[in-house]
């Protein structure tokens, strides 16, 4: 049972970790993610800086990526317990991929996988949320942080264990802090 865990839990950090991002821009520019754009290794910053199709390519493969651990997770019939470390593993190789020296995303679609197969319906209202959210102030990380927000709040007011609540509030900030160690990286935050 215990190597099974752990094959699990490295299981989900590969995964996690495979580059969608940078594979997506090697192969249509010959460039790397990482220097283009905000440098970011994600779905966003392909859609803007390599194409509009790239970027929604990647978007799918990352949240691909979380909903697939989660499903193999419970398919393996993975205490609860297992099943969101399993789904933290997944985020944590986004965020710093061995593949790319432990660079990696901010893991944003990879966390919506992730919370879309274990909270769909919570986290459909948080997307809308998002979504609308941006379309009226056309600033993503305040429509992130205020639709993620809304999810943790939703969680909670429809009566979720307490244990999924702490587990989306302690994932959720690895999006904010993989951002600004990506500013401070680039020298554009002043501490």
């Amino acid at each position: 049972m215990i190597g099974q865990t752990w094959r699990l839990l490295l299981g989900a950090y590969l995964l996690g970790s495979i580059p969608s991002a940078y594979i997506a821009a090697r192969l249509s520019t010959g460039e790397d993610i990482r220097h283009l754009g905000d440098g970011n290794v994600g779905a966003k910053n392909t859609f803007e800086s390599v194409s509009k199709m790239a970027g929604v390519a990647v978007a799918a493969a990352d949240v691909g990526k979380g909903l697939l651990t989660v499903a193999v997770a419970r398919y393996l019939s993975a205490t609860e317990e297992l099943i969101l470390l399993a789904g933290a593993c997944v985020v944590l190789g986004h965020d710093f991929s061995i593949f790319l020296g432990f660079e990696g995303g901010q893991g944003m679609a990879t966390t919506i996988g992730v919370f879309g197969i274990l909270f769909p319906q919570e986290t459909l209202i948080a997307l809308t949320a998002l979504a609308l959210l941006l379309v009226l102030t056309r600033n993503w990380d305040l429509s992130c942080g205020i639709g993620f927000t809304l999810l943790v709040v939703v969680l909670w007011v429809t009566g979720h264990s307490i244990k999924r609540v702490l587990f989306s509030i302690l994932l959720l900030p690895c999006i904010g802090v993989k951002k600004l160690l990506q500013i401070w990286q680039a020298g554009r935050l002043v501490i």
